[in-house]
């Protein structure tokens, strides 16, 4: 799968994203499901970068999605933030910030679910359709 435009390595990435992860907590909590999908779907999200087979190299300008299986459900892992990723889950290493709603209009697969700051608190999971749909909660632009 190409990297949506925009993407930066993690170095680049913000350190944390409160605004983001507020947001998403104020819906899930009050049952707003519109809330929560906006606010993922305008932001900028952390992929962990999957381990390219040795002897293997990954295109230029390519985005390798880990997947990661819990209940015979296959999940790509994301994270709101650098800072949120190291907490839930140290071991991670390389990332990409990327645009959510472009990561879900390029969405690869009927069988994947998004699971967005999976070992935390206020982790969720969005089915595949959910994902293709974020394009569609983005706000204008002027």
């Amino acid at each position: 799968m190409s990297t949506p435009n925009g993407s930066t390595p993690s170095g680049s990435a913000g350190s944390g994203n409160e605004h983001t992860e507020s947001a998403i907590s104020a819906g899930m909590a009050s049952g707003d499901t519109d809330a929560v999908m906006r606010a993922v779907a305008n932001s900028d999200i952390v992929v962990p970068q999957a381990t390219v087979a040795p002897g293997e190299e990954a295109p230029d300008g390519s985005l390798s999605l880990p997947v990661i299986e819990q209940d015979g459900t296959s999940y790509v892992p994301v994270f709101t933030s650098e800072q949120t990723m190291h907490s839930a889950a140290p071991e991670l290493g390389d990332a990409v910030s990327v645009s959510a709603a472009e990561l879900g209009a390029n969405w690869p697969s009927d069988d994947l679910w998004l699971a967005v700051n999976p070992g935390t608190e206020d982790g969720l999971t969005l089915p595949p359709d959910a994902v293709r749909s974020l394009p569609a909660y983005t706000e204008p632009q002027d």
